[in-house]
């Protein structure tokens, strides 16, 4: 079901595919991109809480918790993620993104068996997936399996962990790679590349006894950014971003731990390079915010959660011939 609608022109004009600089190691990567004149068809989502099976048995405890969250459906992880599966094998998108909170609360298990379910789709479809880290998903103090009346600890995983568990999933075929975070900067298509930024703060988790709210880019993190923005410029190829936190503000009254920290100095960082669209969750609303700066504006697309009533995605599609990008949302394929 369409249900929204937006038309965002890319102001940068997109050159044609001139001899790139990348290390002769990358080169072997360029068999994943689509070719630079063609349109592209990314589907994008967000917060799927995925949930292992085998860590809980759906007693008394794992209704408890159900009770006291916030409508995610986590005894249904299985099927919202087979259902993802299926629309992806009808749809046909080039690039399947997921921006965050992979996992319900980071469980080490949740993570092994979305990576599994994640490399069956792209065996099935041919579907290339990017993701990166939400703040759920790292050195999470909240893990837990659930049996009978009770809870119990779950190991979580580290940073380095999480890279390995995904690294089929963008951060093997990256362009480049941040040192100081789990960003990195990927090229679905020779057009359109896509800077992948991890937001969130994982490192104070223990300390704290919960997975810290709210999101920033470090400063090292900025310079970066124009790293790929001089590789991309250079390449003749526009970027996109991704994140789990907002770039943008989207609701009135929930803002702070929700809107990246310092989000004036990560949209200049993104404004020079000539990034004007981003695409980001963490709030688990449907809303397209933008700001007008100069002569441009720039896009905050924040996606609902996947795991969270109505469970929807959206569809991006970025076209050749005009430079332009369509943002649709549809309802997931299933009945709840």
């Amino acid at each position: 079901m369409h249900i929204s609608f937006r038309r965002l022109m890319l102001v940068t004009p997109l050159l044609a595919l001139v001899s790139c600089s990348w290390p002769e190691a990358k080169t072997q990567l360029l068999q994943y991109r689509i070719q630079s004149g063609q349109d592209l068809a990314i589907l994008t989502t967000t917060d799927t809480h995925y949930l292992s099976k085998s860590l809980t048995d759906y007693g008394p405890a794992f209704t408890q918790f159900l009770a006291a969250g916030d409508g995610k459906q986590l005894g249904y992880s299985e099927e919202l993620i087979g259902a993802l599966a299926n629309d992806i094998a009808i749809r046909k998108p080039d690039a399947v993104i997921i921006s965050g909170d992979l996992s319900n609360n980071g469980e080490k298990r949740s993570h092994q068996d979305l990576a599994k379910h994640l490399k069956a789709m792209e065996q099935d479809t041919g579907t290339r997936v990017y993701v990166i880290p939400g703040n759920h998903d790292i050195l999470n103090p909240w893990a837990r399996k659930f049996k009978g009346q009770r809870q119990y600890r779950a190991d979580n995983v580290s940073p380095q962990k999480f890279r390995n568990l995904y690294q089929d999933f963008g951060y093997d075929e990256a362009l480049l790679e941040d040192r100081d975070s789990l960003s990195y900067l990927a090229a679905p298509s020779g057009d359109l590349w896509l800077l992948m930024l991890d937001t969130s703060q994982y490192a104070n988790n223990k300390e704290l006894g919960h997975p810290q709210l709210d999101g920033r880019v470090a400063a090292s993190t900025l310079e970066w950014i124009d790293e790929c923005g001089k590789l991309a410029a250079d390449s003749g190829a526009q970027i996109v971003a991704v994140m789990h936190h907002n770039l943008l503000d989207h609701s009135e009254f929930i803002q702070k731990g929700f809107t990246v920290n310092d989000n004036t100095g990560v949209i200049e960082a993104l404004a020079r390079n000539g990034i004007n669209t981003a695409l980001s969750g963490h709030i688990h609303i449907q809303d397209i915010s933008k700001i007008s700066r100069n002569d441009s504006c720039m896009y905050d697309i924040a996606g609902s959660a996947l795991s969270v009533y109505p469970h929807q995605y959206g569809m991006l599609h970025y076209s050749s011939a005009d430079h332009a990008l369509d943002y649709s949302t549809f309802k997931l394929g299933m009945e709840m």
